[in-house]
């Protein structure tokens, strides 16, 4: 009776494992979302991402797109810290905090966001992941959306007529480049530029022909200044919380991997790419006054902008900075060929 009832005993409580094992497979991860929910970056990148996700580990692993629960600067800390799963960020929405980031914001790089993206990405996992700056989370991709292109309310024909003008910037490099040029530097997030730009407290920006588009800002600055490569550019990133991923079956983690890095790089970049071409086009229909940087005046741009890369490479520690952005330069033209596509 007694090795009956044991018997009996241990059947249960392999079931009960088994059971408490499927159970454990099947997660929700919650996704703050910071971005206006018709953003391209949620309906044609994030949104068609996770249903893949949900679809590569059949319906066991969830993302669940939540309004957002802090502000934007906030949102890698909310998900280190588990009050949400996973977002996407801005790295230079937190200043100095991601030193290595910061190679992409150099100026005069690539603006095709798929090239420069991918080679951002191939540097970073060899130079930078093992600095474990984003310590607490899992970084599924980090990528480019296109370059920092100068974008003025004031409709003028040289840089050297908008000394004094005040320009919204998005963290501490960028903000050296427009000190560089005289520009009084105002920073705050891209959700703050539409009330900025629309009541007179910026007269332009630095951002990407795709944004200026979404956000509704060309009727207040259709004034633009075209650098080769760009005057910066914005490092953004996804990541999710390490327990948070942890509680998610190795399997289930192999086909969200699969989705990510490299993949994940180049998934949205390549629309990042396509809907600043589409951008620019349109911007350029609607009657955009465009200035190309050439010439002399791109010579003694080069000159003027060659002090941002000497800081990055004396503040960034723990790595050979110099080894690092030398492959990133070489990386450009690589993936440039690789892709069939010029820099920019």
């Amino acid at each position: 009776m007694i090795k009956q009832v044991s018997k009996w005993v241990g059947v249960a409580a392999v079931a009960l494992a088994a059971s408490t094992s499927v159970q454990a497979q099947n997660v929700t991860l919650r996704f703050s979302n910071w971005l206006p929910p018709t953003h391209p970056m949620v309906t044609e990148m994030l949104n068609p991402w996770a249903k893949d996700v949900e679809q590569a580990t059949e319906g066991r692993v969830k993302i669940q797109v939540l309004p957002p629960l802090g502000t934007p600067a906030s949102h890698y800390d909310l998900v280190r810290n588990g009050v949400a799963d996973m977002t996407i960020g801005v790295h230079s929405y937190t200043p100095e905090r991601f030193k290595l980031t910061e190679m992409v914001e150099l100026p005069m790089t690539a603006e095709n966001a798929q090239v420069n993206s991918l080679a951002y990405w191939r540097t970073y996992q060899k130079y930078f992941m093992g600095k474990n700056e984003h310590a607490g989370t899992k970084l599924l991709g980090a990528w480019v959306p296109g370059s920092y292109q100068l974008w003025t309310a004031a409709k003028v024909d040289s840089l050297d007529k908008l000394d004094g003008t005040k320009i919204r910037i998005p963290g501490v490099l960028v903000e050296r480049i427009a000190k560089l040029l005289g520009l009084v530097s105002i920073s705050s997030t891209l959700t703050e530029a539409y009330d900025q730009i629309s009541r007179g407290i910026i007269d332009g920006m630095f951002q990407n022909y795709t944004t200026v588009i979404d956000f509704n800002l060309a009727r207040f600055m259709p004034n633009l200044f075209v650098l080769p490569g760009g005057f910066s550019a914005s490092s953004q990133f996804m990541v999710v919380n390490e327990r948070s991923w942890q509680r998610i079956s190795e399997a289930d983690r192999a086909a969200i991997d699969a989705l990510s890095g490299e993949a994940l790089v180049k998934r949205f970049s390549g629309i990042w790419q396509k809907n600043n071409m589409a951008a620019f086009d349109r911007l350029s229909a609607e009657g955009i006054k465009v200035h190309r940087i050439e010439g002399e005046q791109l010579e003694a741009m080069k000159t003027k902008l060659a002090v941002i890369e000497q800081q990055w490479l004396s503040e960034a520690k723990g790595v050979d900075a110099q080894e690092a952005l030398n492959f990133y330069r070489a990386e450009l033209d690589r993936v440039a060929a690789e892709l069939g596509v010029p820099k920019d």
